[in-house]
């Protein structure tokens, strides 16, 4: 990410502010899935699949040039917006912004960055960006508060408090803003899996495999969701034994239910047999 932060306009955010957030990680792969441009404005959506099999999308705008100049980010994940954190500006140098950084850096599970961060989204994002896959990540998802903007944060938190409607709304918002990405239904079912919520998503992520056939990361999870509501019929395993071949699926099946700890049910069985449907 360093070429693109070297064309940032961001000269009010201290540069440590920014390094702290935006740290080297091993990117394994990246595709810009929307791009928009006129003489004035540029916006694309950028897709991150990290080396740890994470998952990120960023929504970058800026000036169009020779060196285009990036003047906004967003960050689907925790939230987070660069123009925020600009019009913080030097706040972050004294008092409770500095005080705020300064927690941060060196403790982040500390429960006083929630009192630090009261009322400021933009500190409250920056918290969550730093503990993502951290132990902290939990305390920091908790003080998050709503900004307006469809945010990953949101969908989990909308399953691990079990509101439907918020999860459903929130799912078609970030869909809006990301398109048909078979990655962030992946990541959609990864989630709805983790809060053992497949019942919410099973029948969209099916429909979303169709459209994306290729993508074995979404056929497994849409299995796993379909495995996990019990779901009659056999059409959706006809169409991953063809495409996948049924060796491949049967493996698939009986490795859901050994990591359950549970048996094969009588429904499954035909096609937990390789080399049979």
């Amino acid at each position: 990410m360093q070429p693109v932060l070297a064309r940032q306009a961001l000269v009010p955010v201290p540069d440590r502010v920014v390094a702290r957030w935006v740290q080297d990680v091993d990117i394994k792969q990246f595709a810009i899935t929307g791009f928009n441009e006129n003489r004035e404005r540029f916006a694309a959506r950028v897709r991150l699949l990290f080396a740890d099999g994470d998952v990120g999308f960023l929504r970058l705008e800026g000036e169009p040039g020779a060196r285009y100049r990036l003047t906004e980010w967003y960050d689907y994940s925790s939230g987070l917006q660069l123009s925020e954190l600009v019009s913080y500006g030097e706040r972050f140098e004294a008092g409770k912004g500095k005080a705020f950084l300064t927690l941060l850096q060196d403790n982040p599970g500390a429960p006083a960055l929630g009192d630090l961060g009261a009322g400021e989204p933009a500190l409250l994002a920056l918290w969550l960006a730093q503990c993502s896959g951290q132990p902290c990540e939990e305390q920091a998802l908790a003080a998050q508060t709503a900004t307006g903007k469809p945010a990953l944060w949101q969908l989990k938190r909308a399953l691990m408090v079990l509101d439907r409607n918020a999860y459903r709304e929130i799912s078609g918002q970030l869909h809006a803003a990301l398109g048909d990405d078979p990655y962030f239904w992946w990541l959609e079912g990864q989630l709805a899996l983790n809060h053992q919520r497949c019942d919410w998503a099973h029948s969209a992520l099916r429909q979303a495999w169709r459209r994306h056939p290729d993508n074995r990361l979404l056929a497994d999870v849409a299995l796993q969701c379909h495995l996990a509501t019990s779901q009659p019929g056999t059409a959706f395993l006809g169409a991953l034994s063809e495409s996948l071949g049924a060796d491949a699926l049967a493996v698939a099946i009986r490795r859901y239910f050994q990591q359950q700890d549970a048996s094969v049910p009588a429904a499954y069985q035909p096609w937990a047999q390789p080399g049979e449907e």
